[in-house]
């Protein structure tokens, strides 16, 4: 099989990060295909009493956009539509998410970023109900002095999407992240994670170590501004690493709904050239 070039498909490679207070009630909200959108620390949570007393639940919705040769001859874009949820239960958060796609070009989502042979020129139009991703944090820590919050969590891709979309198999990920604040309204955030591809017959696909860094302030409290940069290892013998910075803005009008807008450029050939989205959250 021809060398596979790849980069990543959303903000990136962020799918470790999480920005929060600290409290740690607002993360980001990931999505395996790699889009995902940065949300608004939460600065305080539901008044659910009984088994979900001090917890908050949220539900959004938005649109990715990406572009890239990835390799190609020609451009790879992606669409995506997510529907996203996520549950904060004291220190526990869950989340799930479930895309539709709509890809045009020769690349293919895999592992959460774009696959391409090199030089391709065969432009394919498909679209479709994307891979549905679990996964779940603990916060172990709360900043306190000098020591950061620390969070640990881990992930998993359910091959929900077809082959044209997606692999058809299963991918797991671990990740631990961290955060500081260094002044009023202001915070460093950092993740280290590892993935596990699982790998379709026409090609192997490798496994590696994921990382994210980035900054956010927050001037008022209902809102965020930032940027984030994000790396993976190479998902196959023979390529680069893909490497994305993405800036971001939050916005929370009221206790009940939120918006999130990003934008994403890639850092080196292997990543895509610009990208976009936007996310609406309803709170509860």
């Amino acid at each position: 099989m021809k060398v596979l070039r790849v980069a990543v498909t959303g903000i990136g490679l962020v799918a470790s990060l999480a920005i929060g207070t600290s409290a740690m009630a607002g993360t980001a909200d990931s999505t395996g295909d790699g889009q995902e959108a940065v949300q608004a620390p939460s600065t305080d949570v539901g008044r659910t009493g009984g088994l979900f007393a001090n917890s908050s639940f949220e539900l959004a919705t938005g649109a990715d956009y990406s572009v890239g040769h990835y390799g190609a001859a020609v451009d790879t874009s992606v669409w995506s539509i997510p529907l996203d949820m996520k549950a904060q239960i004291g220190r526990l958060r869950l989340q799930a998410s479930l895309p539709y796609e709509f890809i045009n070009g020769p690349g293919q989502l895999v592992g959460g970023v774009i696959v391409s042979s090199p030089n391709s020129t065969t432009t394919t139009s498909r679209s479709g109900i994307g891979d549905l991703n679990l996964s779940a944090a603990y916060l172990l820590a709360r900043e306190n002095g000098v020591l950061p919050s620390i969070e640990v969590g881990g992930g998993v891709k359910l091959p929900t999407a077809k082959t044209s979309i997606g692999t058809g198999e299963t991918d797991f990920s671990v990740n631990a992240s961290f955060y500081k604040s260094v002044g009023t309204g202001a915070m460093l955030f950092g993740s280290v994670g590892y993935s596990w591809l699982g790998s379709p017959a026409a090609y192997q696909l490798k496994d590696g170590l994921t990382a994210s860094g980035g900054l956010n302030l927050r001037p008022a409290s209902n809102q965020n501004y930032g940027v984030s940069v994000a790396y993976r290892e190479p998902v196959a013998d023979g390529l680069s690493g893909q490497a994305v910075v993405s800036p971001y803005m939050t916005y929370r009008f009221s206790k009940l709904l939120g918006v999130t807008l990003y934008g994403m450029a890639g850092l080196n050939d292997a990543s895509p050239r610009i990208g976009a989205g936007l996310r609406l959250t309803v709170f509860q």
